[in-house]
């Protein structure tokens, strides 16, 4: 889940590149399509949110965000329901392994879970495939991982759409999506509120 978002990004960044004119003439329907085949992408961690995102604002500008908000929901509700028959045993192992997680995690209310949800969601480091399968392991209830998961995506969604939007240049927004500025201070910004959120939410249960 962490390398083949990679090696696929790069490969489907390079042929965007190659055919960037082709793509600025889609239709409609055909980023109908394109949004449609991302969720399948996203869902089985075949490529990462933020370049799609990142991509996403170069074409189409800040209008990309309802589009995305909208694959982003239904890959994550994919993942979801993928993981969650095969949590009863990843349950065990963690419990077997970390028995305080299952503990904090049996504690929480639905405004806990979803306080949980929003700040993996929020965090930049926190890979939108792996929470996929991790949140519904450790027993988050699907209302707080859609809902709270929504919101949490919201920040990081815009904030690579809008970066993508101001890119002038679709070869170095590929080569490197972590080099504008506005993705560098809007990094540390989610990655801090992620980090004090977290820190609250584990404060609040001792």
């Amino acid at each position: 889940m962490l390398i083949m978002p990679l090696t696929f990004s790069s490969l489907i960044g390079w042929k965007i590149y190659e055919n960037e004119q082709i793509i600025e003439g889609f239709s409609t329907i055909q980023w109908v399509i394109v949004y449609v085949s991302f969720i399948i992408t996203m869902a089985f961690a075949l490529t990462p949110t933020t370049v799609i995102a990142l991509i996403s604002g170069y074409f189409l500008g800040i209008m990309a965000i309802i589009p995305l908000v909208i694959t982003y929901c239904l890959a994550s509700v994919i993942g979801y329901i993928i993981s969650k028959p095969l949590g009863k045993t990843f349950h065990k192992t963690v419990h077997q392994a970390y028995p305080k997680i299952d503990t904090l995690v049996g504690r929480m209310s639905n405004y806990s879970q979803a306080g949980f949800v929003f700040f993996c969601r929020i965090s930049p480091i926190l890979p939108f495939a792996v929470m996929n399968v991790v949140l519904p392991f450790v027993g988050i209830k699907f209302k707080p991982f859609f809902w709270a998961g929504m919101a949490g995506m919201l920040p990081r969604t815009l904030l690579s759409v809008v970066a993508g939007s101001l890119a002038t240049n679709l070869f170095n927004l590929i080569k490197q999506p972590n080099s504008l500025a506005s993705m560098q201070i809007g990094f540390v910004v989610l990655l801090t509120i992620s980090i004090f959120g977290f820190a609250l939410l584990l404060y609040r249960k001792k």
